[in-house]
């Protein structure tokens, strides 16, 4: 999360006004108003500013009122604005993306660009952050996208993935379930260059990817999950994908059973260098003969 202003103290702030401080600043950067411009425009400090946008002080909607009007926001943009500012602070809370590409939530990707750690897992598929451009397509493909909407969501993919190829990279662990391995999306050469790619992703220092076998069975693989966690003073965050949603948890008790679903999974999990042999394997497999004639746990022996 990129400051015009000297960081403040993030004791006070909390997923949730960490978001509304990110979308106001992106409003005021994107149409190019400096911080102290809008601060002698309307006679506020400049650490009343800085706090807002740092998620460290309560928003008050007169507040954030007057700067979207100050911005003459669009009247989309006020009712995204202003709909954060009327929710309840109570460590839960979803974000409604329908149509639009789960890779371009706000708060998904914010706070995944200054994570310390990530941890996730998706059942059946692969996790965005490790989907080929190819096998992101496919999966589009048959999701009914097409044209300008493929590209846009192509486009918050590449975005979102990028924080695994940056020198600040947070400590990473995806557990990827064999199921995801087994499913063809997009044909054999789709797979194989997927797997591929596994297996180069797989020599990231700040990088593990783990296998949970099928024969691993559990309530924790039921379903998705990532958790993030940051510098102090900021709590962890977690977060679960749906098709058309995606739910945020920051609450102590909702991160304390998520720490425990990748516990089970770490648990059940092949190491990180039995898992690169199985993405090896996987890719012979769906280069040269028919996927199905040989298994995950086969490539264990």
């Amino acid at each position: 999360m990129p400051r015009d202003d000297k960081h403040p103290s993030a004791r006070l702030s909390s997923a949730h006004s960490r978001e509304l401080g990110e979308e106001l600043r992106r409003v005021r950067v994107g149409l190019g108003i400096k911080a102290s411009t809008l601060c002698e425009e309307v006679g506020w400090s400049s650490a009343k500013l800085s706090k807002l946008e740092g998620g460290t002080r309560g928003a008050c909607e007169a507040d954030v009122a007057t700067l979207l009007g100050f911005y003459r926001a669009d009247k989309a943009v006020r009712a995204r604005v202003l709909e954060l500012v009327k929710q309840s602070d109570r460590g839960c809370f979803v974000r409604a993306h329908h149509d639009a590409s789960p890779d371009d939530v706000l708060c998904a990707r914010m706070h995944e660009a200054v994570a310390r750690t990530l941890t996730c897992y998706q059942p059946l598929l692969l996790p965005s952050l490790l989907r080929s451009k190819a096998y992101a397509e496919a999966l589009l493909g048959h999701a009914g996208a097409g044209g300008e909407q493929r590209d846009s969501r192509l486009g918050h993919l590449a975005a979102r993935q990028e924080v695994l190829h940056r020198e600040s990279a947070p400590e990473a662990v995806v557990f990827i379930h064999e199921a995801a391995l087994h499913l063809v999306v997009g044909g054999p050469a789709v797979m194989h260059d997927q797997c591929m790619r596994l297996c180069f992703m797989a020599d990231r220092a700040r990088l593990g990817l783990r296998v949970v076998p099928m024969s691993a069975g559990h309530p924790a693989l039921r379903c998705s999950a990532t958790l993030l966690t940051f510098a102090e003073p900021l709590k962890p965050l977690a977060f679960s994908e749906t098709a058309t949603a995606t739910a945020f948890f920051d609450e102590d008790t909702a991160i304390a059973a998520v720490r425990r679903k990748f516990a089970a999974l770490g648990a059940m999990a092949l190491g990180v260098e039995e898992s690169r042999a199985v993405f090896r394997r996987w890719a012979v497999a769906y280069d040269t003969t028919d996927p199905r004639s040989g298994t995950v746990a086969a490539a264990q022996r």
